[in-house]
């Protein structure tokens, strides 16, 4: 088999199902690369990838780019991490990003792995880094916040039974509320093994658990480079409008990202905007005329931006440091 011409850049995308993976790679170019490629999503499969991404003597450099799909996408990338590959994922919006800018739209596993190929030499995407157990912790987080929505449900349903149709049934809510404090108690104690959660703990609004579920969110905390890419995942940024000389205009929050982590930041708002020094910044958007949720909304952003500072610090916080005026 010929080697591939690595004078120019090249990037691997491998689109994941749950039972098949397709690969491609792609030239910066245009001029090289290699027709899409199936394997099984297994072991066998992964090895089999290693060994031709060996056979065409591309450094080991070379990007190798999964799109984020949950469960799928993980044990690929741990294996071709451990291999000492450059696995990288990207959030799925920039794969559809892709496929809006195609000429024809076709939309397949080996387009696809075309399209992640493409944003790989591009540099898209973050180095994966998620141990098995921060995935295992984040899974945990994530059914405690379903549990608690389907409790809610559940109660609300229970409730117009008993008071519109005269019925007492099993109260499930009940069982489920039961899940819900032994499982807030398994993931307090699983992320108390370092101070990450002291620092944000020691936010006003933030509990133990509001605390434990951002880390969840956020770990590795080495994929974000900046604050901004923080807010993004939280969906807590505005979106913005602006045509050539016309004013820049602010619209509706972008609601992308992590609705999990965008929760538990408006309930750690909503816990925080009556004390100090949070009541502060309340007030002073109360009398500029916004309403009630707005202003939760912006207290939720200046929360995480405190807590990725206090993460990075490694401090906790200081409330002599955000009066308003001060």
């Amino acid at each position: 088999m010929e080697t591939l011409n690595i004078q120019s850049c090249y990037g691997v995308g491998i689109d994941v199902g749950k039972e098949e993976m397709v690969a491609s790679c792609r030239s910066s170019n245009g001029l090289g690369g290699f027709n899409p490629i199936s394997f099984p999503n297994n072991s066998i499969g992964f090895k089999k990838f290693i060994g031709y991404f060996k056979k065409l003597s591309l450094p080991l450099e070379t990007p190798v780019l999964l799109e984020s799909t949950g469960p799928y996408h993980w044990q690929a990338a741990h294996c071709l991490t451990r291999q000492g590959l450059n696995a990288k994922v990207v959030n799925p919006l920039h794969t559809r990003q892709a496929l809006r800018y195609s000429v024809r739209k076709r939309k397949t596993d080996k387009v696809d792995a075309g399209h992640l190929a493409m944003l790989a030499y591009q540099g898209y995407g973050y180095p994966f880094q998620e141990t098995k157990e921060l995935a295992q912790s984040k899974a945990l987080v994530r059914h405690y916040w379903y549990l608690k929505q389907v409790k809610t449900n559940l109660l609300r349903h229970e409730n117009y039974l008993k008071k519109y149709r005269q019925l007492n049934i099993l109260r499930l809510s009940q069982v489920i509320g039961r899940q819900l404090k032994k499982l807030e108690k398994e993931i307090i104690a699983c992320f108390q093994r370092g101070n990450d959660l002291r620092y944000l703990d020691s936010i006003p609004g933030i509990t133990p658990l509001l605390a434990a579920t951002i880390l969840a969110e956020l770990y590795p905390l080495e994929r974000f480079r900046k604050i901004k890419q923080v807010i993004a995942i939280s969906g807590l940024d505005p979106q913005v409008k602006q045509s050539g000389q016309g004013r820049t205009r602010f619209g509706k929050l972008s609601k992308r990202g992590s609705s999990v982590l965008r929760l538990t930041l408006y309930y750690a708002a909503f816990g925080a905007f009556a004390k100090a020094p949070f009541n502060q910044y309340y007030q002073r958007y109360k009398d500029r005329g916004l309403h009630h949720t707005a202003i939760l909304n912006i207290l939720a952003r200046k929360i995480l931006k405190i807590a990725w500072a206090l993460l990075k610090k490694r401090e906790s916080f200081n409330e002599q440091y955000h009066r308003v005026g001060s």
